[in-house]
């Protein structure tokens, strides 16, 4: 098969477009191939034959325009585009492809009258499920200049350890800022000495980041260290910031989960592109 390299869920809206035109300039910035995947949902035979010509020829259509729109993004470019029907419903054909993808691309919201395309619930899930890094654009319109900051967030876990390395990759190839966030709040370290509570999370944020400033030299990092839930500054960054990275669940996890609270609320409101980090497999 194939490598996909990055795939992008089509369906025809114009969140899905937006998802397309990151996805191409991440493929063309990575050198990467570019899988363009309209899915279709198709119930029943009740439904007859024509709902399927239907369906099939609107998901022509659909990916038409999105490659149509890919190769207007990367026309300097040299990359492989390809697109693709796929019967199988949504979440199950973009969890599928993620299993050898770079990475997933899908709008925050979508048609889903009758294809059930990548609406929220879609996204949702194949968030939860992907074995790639999930990208969820929304708002491309106001970071498209590719501006701002790279914000990650910071909780000393091993999802939190891919999130901070996939900010500091993203950062090297778009030649920009980044800024770690540590903000820590669920756990009770009233007891310790003045300052120390302080400290100890201050360590956390900076062993979080060391590695990767040895591996990525020409990053500018900015560290803040707040004692606070992380969503709420995580969102007011990204006010400013071309793209917000996130473990798929923090410390706070455990075994099975599939994805944390920190990123499952983001995937429904933030105001820029979001990458969540997928999870870590275990080796067999």
């Amino acid at each position: 098969m194939v490598d996909p390299g990055i795939v992008v869920g089509v369906d025809g809206s114009r969140s899905s477009l937006d998802a397309v035109r990151w996805a191409a300039r991440e493929a063309t910035v990575r050198a990467a191939p570019l899988l363009l995947l309209s899915c279709i949902t198709y119930r029943g035979a009740q439904d007859g034959p024509r709902l399927a010509e239907v369906l099939h020829a609107r998901a022509e259509r659909d990916v038409a325009e999105a490659l149509e729109t890919a190769r207007a993004g990367s026309a300097d470019a040299d990359i492989d585009i390809r697109a693709e029907v796929s019967h199988q419903n949504a979440p199950g054909s973009l969890v599928d492809r993620s299993a050898g993808a770079m990475m997933v691309v899908l709008g925050r919201r979508g048609l889903g009258e009758f294809t059930d395309g990548l609406i929220g619930s879609v996204t949702s899930a194949v968030a939860r499920h992907a074995q790639c890094p999930v990208a969820v654009i929304d708002g491309w319109s106001r970071v498209a200049d590719g501006t701002g900051p790279v914000v990650v967030g910071v909780d000393g876990s091993p999802s939190s350890a891919r999130a901070v390395g996939l900010a500091f990759e993203e950062c090297s190839l778009h030649n920009t800022e980044l800024i770690a966030l540590h903000a820590w709040s669920d756990q009770d370290l009233s007891k310790l000495p003045v300052g120390v509570e302080q400290t100890m999370e201050r360590s956390v944020l900076e062993a979080g980041v060391a590695e990767w400033c040895e591996r990525f030299p020409e990053v500018r990092v900015r560290q803040t260290l707040v004692r606070d839930r992380p969503v709420r500054h995580l969102l007011e960054m990204a006010d400013e910031a071309q793209m917000i990275v996130v473990g798929s669940r923090g410390r706070g996890g455990f075994s099975g989960m599939t994805l944390g609270s920190t990123s499952a609320a983001l995937v429904h409101i933030t105001p820029c592109p979001l990458l969540i980090a997928g999870p870590i497999r275990p080796e067999r």
